[in-house]
């Protein structure tokens, strides 16, 4: 199979042995402040998994920066470049800045100031192992959570370096000042690898997937509320049945919240054929009380025939898009597709054409009625306008035209 041009140009950034330059960074944006809940734009992360480029768009869709900053460029306060996989933190950080997650291996935050490009500092939280940070979120001026979601086999070498946790930061003074402990004993062979933060009332959710090392099998997923002021957990809930959720929303109501749960490869149902969809579902929660209550849990997987993706938006109240995953080996495609939580059926949005090309999906309820996709497969944002339950296909938007790295990661800002 041809190598396609994006992915040779791609590893060349990253391994520096095709002589290739990094592209000029078109710098900083202008980003209009509303004084509300909306969105004042939107930071993407273009990838091939190898190389990195963020790029930045409007509410309404316009490019506003084809290259912020890339894999390939040196910006002053860069001390770590930009691996292959960079997301954004699932709330918009309230201090306006455009932070960067960059994961495996180097564990390590980027604070970019969205008006010059310019990188305002640079923490690695990995304390001495590849800690994995899932999400982040500031909670005041001198403070904010890391969730790590990988736990250190070997801890004790180095200060706060257990891992699967939460990790105590002051971005103004950036460093470490704590860490907030998630794993219980007795608790088998599940670590609690922590994914997904929300702040909802005064706690922060913290949605654990439970995977062991190997990832060959999960526990229930669990949700833990963490109080941010005491920095204790105040409370725990388990979802029978149900495994590994990664994408969360809050409807524009606040009262509701969503999970996108993909449950296990590996599973198997009672004949011991192969079950990926057994413990795939999307689960609403009353978000109106602490602990929360799960309110339903729709069996999406099992209709489309596909785990849920780790990314999930809601449109308006009662409408939920999401994606199914693909499988190269069954020969199933991504789809994407939303989900009427009054009747409780998928019904079928986009189908990618491809597995393992579709990324994460936003919707701004209330503010532009735009839905985003990232579609590496088509190199382009997909976009709908939502009018009640119906979404309507918009033109497709090319986020880097300067490398021509494609969309995988879409962060609010």
């Amino acid at each position: 199979m041809a190598m396609k041009p994006w992915l040779g140009f791609g590893l060349c950034l990253a391994l520096l042995g095709c002589g290739a330059k990094a592209p000029e960074s078109t710098g900083g944006f202008q980003l209009d402040p509303n004084g509300s809940a909306c969105p004042a734009g939107y930071a993407i992360s273009n990838s091939d998994f190898t190389s990195t480029n963020i790029s930045a768009i409007s509410p309404t869709g316009a490019v506003l920066s084809a290259s912020v900053i890339s894999s390939g460029s040196a910006p002053p306060g860069l001390t770590t470049a930009l691996s292959g996989d960079v997301v954004f933190p699932s709330t918009a950080p309230a201090s306006g800045k455009m932070v960067l997650i960059d994961r495996y291996p180097n564990s390590v935050l980027t604070w970019v100031d969205p008006a010059t490009g310019s990188v305002i500092q640079q923490l690695p939280v990995g304390t001495g192992f590849g800690a994995n940070p899932h999400d982040y979120l500031e909670l005041a001026v001198n403070k904010a959570y890391v969730s790590r979601y990988e736990s250190n086999p070997k801890p004790g070498q180095a200060p706060l370096d257990a891992g699967g946790d939460l990790l105590i930061i002051d971005p103004q003074a950036n460093k470490i000042t704590g860490r907030v402990e998630l794993a219980t004993a007795p608790d088998g062979a599940f670590l609690p690898r922590a994914d997904r933060l929300l702040l909802v009332g005064s706690d922060v959710w913290v949605s654990l997937q439970r995977f062991d090392a190997d990832f060959k099998t999960a526990g229930d997923a669990r949700l833990v509320g963490v109080d941010p002021v005491s920095d204790a957990i105040t409370w725990t809930l388990d979802l029978p049945g149900i495994a590994n959720c990664g994408g969360v929303a809050r409807s524009p109501s606040g009262k509701v919240v969503a999970l996108a749960c993909s449950g296990v490869a590996g599973d198997v149902d009672p004949e011991q054929n192969p079950a990926p969809t057994l413990r795939s579902a999307v689960v609403l929660l009353d978000a109106t009380v602490q602990p929360p209550v799960v309110l339903t849990h729709f069996a999406a997987a099992a209709a489309l025939g596909a785990p849920i993706g780790s990314t999930i938006t809601f449109a308006n109240e009662t409408t939920l898009v999401s994606v199914a995953l693909g499988d190269l080996t069954a020969k199933r495609t991504d789809v994407a597709f939303t989900l009427d939580t009054s009747l409780g059926m998928p019904q079928m949005l986009l189908d990618a054409g491809a597995a393992f090309v579709l990324g994460d999906v936003h919707c701004a309820p209330g503010c532009t009625d735009l839905c985003f996709l990232a579609d590496a497969q088509a190199n382009a944002l997909d976009v709908w306008n939502v009018t009640g339950a119906t979404l309507s296909a918009q033109p497709s938007i090319a986020t880097d035209t300067s490398i021509g790295l494609p969309p995988r990661a879409i962060g609010a800002l």
